[in-house]
């Protein structure tokens, strides 16, 4: 299996912390926040693909062409037009079913393995704010039927986490862009592909997400908790 981890963006929100760094590389207990995400990788992923843009050079230098044994690829993001845009620049070089994480997010890796025997899979979590993230919606044989993006009137508190099981059969579907948001969300693709595939949904037990300086002193305390 591959991994694709989305870590291109410019971490805006993050500022101070990122004016002159990626947001994958601000430390998080000593450690950059991609070394987080990268452990909580299936054993079975063999390549990991970065796709990289903003200060990009700094993650290049750091992991350099593995990590624990695993070939690593960099894919350069030179616009930012969607996590779906963003996903299908890797379409020349994934030959077979992947994960794909967001890089300033820190999963479950026992949620990320069970997911991992499945064709499609999405992970969720439970949240209290389920207007702020893609609300998912579910069949009643337990599969996903589509993701509600943002949703004024929510249908329940279970959301899309970002990380994702992926065919490479993905490709052969062009980005389009989403009517509200105006991107090409990964969202859009994932319920397209649920019109014709199973897409498992399964839950995580932790996610720890890094958006804004505020959160750095949570997320450390957590992961001192759970190490």
């Amino acid at each position: 299996m591959q991994a694709l981890i989305l870590a291109g963006g410019e971490g805006k929100r993050l500022r101070p912390l990122t004016d002159d760094t990626p947001k994958g590389m601000v430390l998080l207990n000593g450690k950059p926040l991609l070394e987080y995400v990268l452990q909580q990788l299936p054993d079975d992923v063999t390549d990991i693909f970065f796709i990289i843009g903003y200060k990009g050079e700094k993650i290049r230098e750091y992991f350099g062409d593995s990590w624990h044994e695993k070939k690593i690829t960099y894919i350069e993001q030179k616009e930012q037009l969607g996590t779906w845009h963003a996903v299908y620049l890797a379409k020349d070089v994934i030959t077979e079913k992947f994960i794909m994480l967001y890089g300033d997010d820190i999963g479950d890796k026992e949620a990320f393995t069970k997911g991992s025997e499945f064709e499609y899979c999405l992970f969720v979590a439970e949240k209290e704010d389920p207007e702020h993230y893609g609300v998912v919606s579910v069949n009643e044989d337990g599969s996903m039927k589509e993701i509600i993006e943002k949703p004024e009137n929510p249908i329940g508190n279970i959301v899309n986490s970002g990380a994702m099981i992926l065919s490479p059969k993905i490709f052969a579907v062009t980005p389009f862009t989403h009517s509200r948001l105006n991107e090409s969300l990964l969202t859009d693709l994932l319920t397209h592909v649920a019109k014709t595939d199973r897409v498992e949904v399964v839950p995580q037990k932790r996610w720890i997400t890094v958006t804004t300086p505020a959160d750095v002193p949570k997320a450390e305390e957590l992961l001192r908790k759970s190490e």
